[in-house]
C-alpha cells in the first residue's frame, strides 16, 4: 500500500491572502488590546494630566483614563478645570454606569461646580448602586442640608450613622446640636430615637459637659439596654468621677453591674475589707482596693497569716532610702456631714524604722484634706491587734479615700524594714448614741489598739 502526499499550489494570490488573514486579525487584536492596556495603566499609575490625556486617546472607551483625568482637573479648583472634571466624570459614568464610585465622584464635582441638582442626581444614583456605603449618603445629606431640606438631610444622616456610627455619629450630633440650638429633644428626634442613637447622644453630651442631660438619657434605659450600651455607661461613670460626683457615679455603676453584686459597694460600705477577693492594680477598678507596685516593697495576699477568713494583705519592706509610700488605697462613697468609725486589724514582724505606716482617711474631692489619721505602727513585732479611728465628713464630702501611707521622715536616712499584715477593715456610720459612746473614750483621728485575738 503506497502512501500519497497531498500538495497545494499556493502561487495563486488569493490563496496567499487567505493564509495571511489570521495573522492580520491577531495583529489587529494585539494592537487594540495593547492600546487599551497601555492607556489603562497610564491612567491608573501616572498621576499627570498629559499622561492621562494620552491615556484617553489610547483607550477612549476605558473609564479609568477618564476618571484619572477628571481627578487631576478637579484638584485645581479652577472654574474651567471643574467643568473639565465634570465632563470627564460624565464620560466615565457613561462607560461604566454601574460603578457607584464614579457616580459618587461625579456628584462631588458637580457640587463644587455649583450644580446642586446634578449633584443630587449623581449621589442618588451612587446610593442606588451601593445602598450600604455611607459616604454618598453623607454628601447627599450635606447637600440637602445646605438647601434647607433639613428633614430629608437627617433621614440620610440616620442611615449613615447606622452604617458607620463610629466615624459619622459624632459629626451628625455636632450638626444637629448647632442647627437645633442645643435642644436635646430636637437633636434626638432628628438623629434617631434608637437605643444606639440615645447612647451615642449621651456620649456626645458628656463631651459637651452637659452631664445632667446625659444622665437623663441614661436613666431612661432599662436594665437590658444598659448592659447592651455598657461602654457608654462606663464613660458616664468616668466623667462623673472626674467631676467628683461620686454618688451619681455609684448609681450608674450599680446599674451596669446589677444589685447585690459584690464588685459594687453600697454607700458607706468599704469593699473587700477582709481581702478574700483579689486586689487590683491602680486604675483597674474605681472601687475595691487599688495597689500600685513599688520596687522597695512586696504587696500581696497571704493565706498563711490572717485574722479571719482565708487571707490577709501582707506588705514586706526593704527600704534603705526615704520612701513616700501611699500605694494601697480604696475609694468609699459616704454621706456628707456624717460621723463614721473605721476599724481594722494589723500584725507586725521585725518592723524597724523611724517612720512606719499609718492609716489615713482623706476627702476624695480634696486629697490634701486629711479627715483622720491613725498613730504610726510601733516598731518590733506584735500579734493581731484592732485599731480604729473616727472622723466626720464635710458638708460637700461625697467620698473618702482610705489609704495606707508613710509619714515623711524627719531625718535624711530613714530605712524601713519588716513585715506588716492588715485584715478586716470595716466602716460604720455612727448614730447619735454610738457617736456619744465613742466620743467619751475615743478621740477623733486616733488609733485605738485592742487586745490581740
Amino acid at each position: 500500500m503506497s502512501e500519497q502526499i497531498a500538495t497545494f499550489d499556493m502561487r495563486a494570490p488569493w490563496r496567499r491572502v487567505l493564509l495571511l488573514l489570521p495573522v492580520i486579525i491577531v495583529l489587529v487584536c494585539l494592537w487594540y488590546v495593547g492600546r487599551w492596556c497601555l492607556g489603562d495603566t497610564m491612567g491608573e499609575w501616572l498621576p499627570d494630566a498629559g499622561a492621562a490625556r494620552v491615556a484617553t486617546e489610547l483607550s477612549p472607551a476605558d473609564p479609568q483614563a477618564h476618571f484619572t483625568l477628571a481627578r487631576l482637573a478637579e484638584r485645581s479648583f479652577e472654574p474651567e478645570q471643574l467643568t473639565e472634571a465634570v465632563s470627564q466624570y460624565e464620560q466615565a459614568t457613561a462607560l461604566s454606569p454601574n460603578d457607584y464610585r464614579l457616580w459618587f465622584q461625579l456628584g462631588k464635582a458637580r457640587g463644587l461646580a455649583g450644580d446642586d441638582a446634578g449633584a443630587e442626581q449623581a449621589f442618588s444614583r451612587a446610593i442606588e448602586l451601593a445602598p450600604n456605603y455611607p459616604e454618598p449618603r453623607w454628601y447627599l445629606g450635606n447637600l440637602l442640608l445646605r438647601a434647607g431640606r433639613v428633614d430629608e438631610a437627617f433621614a440620610e444622616f440616620r442611615r449613615v450613622c447606622d452604617e458607620d456610627p463610629v466615624k459619622f455619629r459624632p459629626q451628625v450630633f455636632d450638626l444637629a446640636w448647632h442647627i437645633f440650638n442645643a435642644d436635646v429633644q430636637q437633636v434626638l428626634a432628628a438623629t434617631g430615637d434608637t437605643t444606639e442613637a440615645r447612647a451615642g447622644l449621651a456620649e456626645y453630651l458628656l463631651k459637651q459637659q452637659h452631664i445632667e442631660d446625659a444622665l437623663r438619657l441614661w436613666s431612661n434605659f432599662n436594665g437590658a439596654q444598659k448592659q447592651e450600651q455598657r461602654a457608654t455607661g462606663e464613660q458616664i461613670v468616668q466623667t462623673l468621677l472626674a467631676a467628683k460626683r461620686y454618688h451619681a457615679a455609684l448609681d450608674v455603676q450599680r446599674g451596669l453591674t446589677g444589685q447585690g453584686q459584690s464588685s459594687v459597694p453600697a454607700e458607706d460600705a468599704l469593699l473587700n475589707g477582709s481581702f478574700e477577693a483579689p486586689v487590683g492594680p491602680s486604675g483597674k477598678t474605681w472601687y475595691d482596693w487599688q495597689v500600685t507596685p513599688v520596687t522597695q516593697a512586696q504587696i500581696n495576699l497571704d493565706e498563711r497569716q490572717r485574722h479571719s477568713g482565708g487571707r490577709s494583705l501582707r506588705l514586706v519592706f526593704n527600704v534603705s532610702n526615704p520612701l513616700d509610700f501611699h500605694h494601697v488605697a480604696q475609694l468609699v462613697v459616704v454621706a456628707p456631714q456624717t460621723r463614721y468609725h473605721l476599724s481594722w486589724f494589723v500584725r507586725t514582724e521585725d518592723l524597724k524604722s523611724a517612720s512606719t505606716l499609718v492609716t489615713e482617711v482623706l476627702d476624695a474631692s480634696d486629697q490634701t484634706r486629711v479627715l483622720a489619721s491613725s498613730a504610726p505602727l510601733a516598731a518590733g513585732s506584735s500579734d493581731w491587734q484592732e485599731s480604729g479611728l473616727d472622723f466626720t465628713t464635710g458638708a460637700q464630702t461625697e467620698a473618702i479615700n482610705v489609704r495606707l501611707t508613710r509619714p515623711p521622715c524627719a531625718q535624711a536616712l530613714c530605712p524601713l524594714f519588716g513585715k506588716v499584715w492588715y485584715d478586716d477593715f470595716n466602716l460604720q456610720r455612727l448614730d447619735a448614741r454610738a457617736a456619744s459612746e465613742h466620743g467619751s473614750d475615743r478621740a477623733a483621728g486616733s488609733a485605738t489598739p485592742a487586745p490581740a485575738r
